[in-house]
């Protein structure tokens, strides 16, 4: 395990029914297979060692000491692997046969847990000559990586209160699923989404492992399946009996920041002592997303719709029946431009209520000037073109400034701009809609009492890399061709304020997309900052190292820094889980422990 990546297999070998000594063989085949691959834990499904349906013959001696013994031989053949070992098997408690897991490595057998709740507290069972402790409601400790886990069974996640609520309420953060599920019509697509969701909402690890191929089929066919999901996010899963096994990194480091984020509260009860998983230090093969916020199922028609009924909502409680906004040629006010166009023809409002405003200045370049032009004309929106340069001259000499072009000469453009939209605002009855994104949101890369002040604002969700993508697919689906051409140009154009000549926010600041990545995962996840780092060098493996670092050493600091922009700005859509809604941060917090880990992070280089 790198990162706190545990490395899983999950194994559905074939199945002889009742015949322990022979799944065995398979097993270890499995298992043999599992730990070339560098597998931490190696999962099976319900009554692995011998078949599922057993039917009656479940309550015969031959088969239960049969299943015992064959047990007896996966515990030594543990001392020749490296990886840990959870498998199920039917077992005599108290008289009554149940279907439990054995949890195996290093040559011994750790824990023993039963699916039944019948008994009260400890119970014991006979193995290998001796009586050992089996639970219901085990809770297990890896001392290697600090993790909790539990084992549940069957469909848990179709019953009312599934086990595994109660096992993560006890500190459980990934819970193994052993089960034995048949294979219906679309069984498969519904139990990943039953499991994405409860392991969403438990906010928890799930690995689920179904028996497969050679049980009986006199009634069912079993389905073989495996699913994993993190948190809610499906990161591995297998139809059938395809494949023999699958391999999954689980990121459990990322489940238990999660919890503290969410300040998701466990008794952190641990039932049964500690094992130590042993850390193989398997290379990453799952790759981090390099953009994030982007969706992978590129549903910008419902972003589109999300942000255009707020719009529409907000006009209605506030009384205003047009929409005023800031039309640069770039590309966040194109964005919402965009949306409004979409909400005013859904709703039936005419476009000229729609109020596009171009402000040039000296430093406006003729490539945004044009494209904004072009944009009002194509959506048939109202345009305004008030000119900033002369207002800017006459306050920058008011208050004694000279010709300096410094930060003053920047923020008196972006002040101007938002105080003539205001102004124009309250004369027209208008909604003034702002266009600063998450991402700038995030890096304080805006004007304070400038464009950083808005009515209301649709791009507060909105990252950079994902407005691009809405940008593009707008061009793919749209009719119109003029304005698709329009807005590629507007993609090609470098990201800029404009506030100086030749001005590109990437070059001064770093890239947008590596800045998405850092606010997904350093402040939307709660990674830590040498995670973060690595996990980067992973995603943007066409960046130098160096530069990955320096770039996180500017988000770092530009973030907290830029805090009391965020603490006075206004109202928004939240589209996303991690974007900045409803952080609590104070304006004097001090970046000084995240960015000493920046500085041990220069030292290893």
């Amino acid at each position: 395990m790198k990162y706190n990546y545990l490395k899983v297999g999950l194994a559905t070998p074939p199945i002889v029914v009742g015949a322990p000594d022979k799944n065995l063989l398979e097993i270890k085949r499995i298992i043999k297979s599992a730990n070339k691959q560098k597998v931490e834990i190696v999962v099976f499904g319900q009554n692995a060692l011998t078949g599922y349906t057993l039917g009656s013959m479940a309550k015969y001696r031959q088969v239960l000491d049969g299943a015992v013994e064959a047990l007896g031989e996966l515990v030594k053949f543990s001392s020749s692997v490296a990886s840990t070992i959870i498998i199920g098997l039917p077992l005599n408690v108290c008289n009554e046969v149940v279907d439990a897991a054995a949890v195996v490595a290093g040559g011994k057998l750790l824990k023993v847990i039963s699916a039944s709740d019948n008994h009260i507290g400890l119970e014991f069972v006979e193995l290998f000559g001796e009586n050992r402790e089996i639970c219901y409601d085990t809770v297990i400790k890896d001392t290697t990586f600090g993790f909790n886990f539990s084992v549940v069974f069957g469909e848990d996640f179709d019953t009312l209160i599934p086990n595994s609520q109660d096992r993560v309420d006890e500190g459980a953060d990934v819970i193994f699923n052993l089960s034995a599920s048949p294979a219906l019509i679309d069984s498969f697509e519904e139990r990943k989404q039953k499991i994405a969701c409860l392991s969403k909402r438990l906010t928890c690890g799930y690995v689920y492992v179904s028996t497969g191929i050679g049980e009986s089929v006199s009634q069912n066919v079993y389905s073989g399946d495996k699913i994993v999901s993190e948190a809610g996010f499906l990161i591995a899963s297998e139809e059938g009996d395809k494949e023999e096994i699958i391999f999954a990194e689980l990121d459990v480091d990322a489940v238990k920041r999660k919890k503290v984020i969410q300040s998701r509260h466990t008794n952190t009860y641990v039932a049964d002592g500690t094992i130590a998983i042993k850390n193989q230090n398997a290379e990453i093969t799952r790759k981090p997303l390099r953009l994030p916020f982007v969706p992978a199922n590129a549903e910008f028609e419902r972003i589109f719709d999300i942000l255009g009924r707020g719009i529409y909502t907000r006009m209605k409680e506030s009384g205003s029946d047009k929409v005023i906004l800031g039309l640069s040629g770039g590309l966040d006010s194109a964005i919402v431009l965009l949306v409004a166009h979409r909400a005013f023809v859904k709703y039936g409002l005419p476009l000229d209520k729609i109020i596009c405003v171009e402000m040039p200045a000296n430093t406006s370049s003729s490539r945004t000037k044009n494209n904004a032009a072009k944009m009002i004309e194509r959506l048939g929106v109202k345009g305004m073109v008030i000119p900033i340069q002369a207002a800017v001259d006459a306050h920058l000499k008011a208050i004694g400034h000279d010709s300096t072009t410094d930060i003053v000469y920047e923020n008196a453009q972006a002040r101007e701009r938002t105080k003539i939209l205001l102004d124009l605002a309250n004369k027209m009855g208008a909604l003034m809609l702002g266009t600063g994104d998450l991402s700038e949101v995030a890096l304080g890369w805006s004007t304070f009492g400038g464009d950083q002040l808005a009515q209301y604002n649709p791009n507060s969700s909105l990252t950079k890399t994902l407005i691009r993508a809405m940008t593009r697919n707008y061009c793919l689906t749209t009719k119109d061709t003029e304005l698709a051409r329009v807005l590629n140009d507007v993609l090609a154009t470098p990201i800029s304020p404009e506030l100086l000549a030749n001005q590109d926010t990437e070059k001064t600041i770093g890239p947008y997309e590596v800045h998405d990545f850092f606010l997904y995962n350093l402040i939307g996840k709660g990674l830590a900052v040498e995670k973060t780092y690595n996990l980067a060098c992973i995603a943007f493996f066409d960046y130098k190292p160096k530069d990955i670092l320096e770039y996180l050493r500017i988000f770092i600091t530009r973030f907290f820094t830029n805090q009391f922009k965020r603490t006075a700005s206004c109202d928004g859509i939240q589209l996303h889980p991690y974007d900045l809604t409803g952080m609590v941060i104070n304006s004097e917090f001090n970046a000084e422990q995240f960015l000493k880990e920046v500085d041990k992070l220069g030292n290893k280089d």
